[in-house]
């Protein structure tokens, strides 16, 4: 399973270049609202609204599920850029990955938000199944590079 993920990520890592031609990284911070966060706390609150959406999948509560979901659509920016936490060698791979993720998790919701709709518990788990692989490859690609951390 770690070795799929990582081929995952690799994939992924080599389409970002693409992708990231379409919205800047930068222009995707100035679309969000800042807050006084950093970005591990930014990324504890997306971890919190994962674990709502799979509670609310579990337990079929729609309710927790759509909670998750509208955290993970609406999140907001940090008062820093995210980029910041890497070397700068780092930071267009950085950059380039957020934009693709920040997509990539809008997608994985609206399948989720679509099972839940019409009270499709296995596709709505298949769903949340697909969003933590989501964040997991991005969790591996660029975990272990972190070399700052925002105060």
């Amino acid at each position: 399973m770690r070795q799929l993920l990582k081929i995952g990520t690799l994939l992924v890592c080599a389409g970002l270049t693409l992708v990231a031609q379409e919205k800047s990284a930068e222009d995707l911070v100035k679309s969000m609202k800042k807050e006084d966060i950093t970005y591990a706390q930014l990324m504890s609150g997306m971890g919190m609204a994962y674990e709502s959406i799979q509670n609310g999948v579990v337990s079929m509560n729609k309710l927790l599920v759509d909670r998750g979901i509208y955290f993970i659509r609406t999140h907001p920016a940090p008062k820093q850029k995210p980029w910041v936490i890497m070397d700068q060698e780092d930071h267009e791979g950085f950059k380039a990955m957020l934009v693709y993720y920040d997509k990539k998790m809008d997608d994985d919701v609206a399948i989720i938000e679509k099972a839940t709709q019409k009270k499709d518990w296995e596709g709505a788990y298949a769903g949340a199944k697909e969003l933590g692989n989501s964040c997991i490859s991005c969790h591996l690609a660029y975990k272990e590079h972190v070399k700052y951390v925002m105060k």
